[in-house]
């Protein structure tokens, strides 16, 4: 186990979305100077519902989106850790899946500086490799179990 010092704990919410062809939403995004290939979603705010987490991120990072008319959790890490960009943060990270496909032409990347590209991945264990993080890599292989 990592020795770790955090003073504080970070929730997140991730969101996997499926289009109609089973692809999954998946974005670039530029975080603290680096370039991730990840899911949407981020930091559950103070107050908020997790669910209520993942419909604001998707607010703020889309134009156009579909609704999602429930989510379903699908992974959560077990071990502790702390973030890579602030060591000072335990994260607890949450993963989601909508219940619902998509139809992914209606969706559209908000003008940003940080969000770099948004893409539908094939929903395939190879797929996994993509992800620039270990917990985002483990969260999609357990998203593909809940498929099968």
């Amino acid at each position: 186990m990592e020795t770790m010092s955090p003073d504080k704990f970070t929730p997140r919410c991730y969101a996997f979305i499926q289009n109609e062809l089973g692809e999954v939403l998946v974005l670039r995004e530029r975080w603290s100077g680096m370039n991730l290939n990840k899911l949407p979603g981020g930091g559950q705010e103070l107050g908020e519902g997790m669910h209520e987490c993942l419909n604001r991120e998707i607010e703020e990072e889309f134009t156009h989106f579909s609704k999602i008319t429930a989510w379903k959790h699908v992974y959560t890490p077990a071990h502790a850790f702390t973030s890579k960009f602030r060591p000072n943060e335990q994260l607890i990270l949450n993963y989601f899946m909508a219940s619902n496909k998509v139809d992914g032409h209606d969706w559209a990347l908000r003008t940003d500086e940080n969000l770099l590209g948004m893409y539908w991945l094939a929903p395939k264990k190879e797929s996994a490799a993509w992800f620039t993080l270990d917990n985002d890599r483990d969260a999609f292989l357990a998203f593909l179990e809940e498929l099968a």
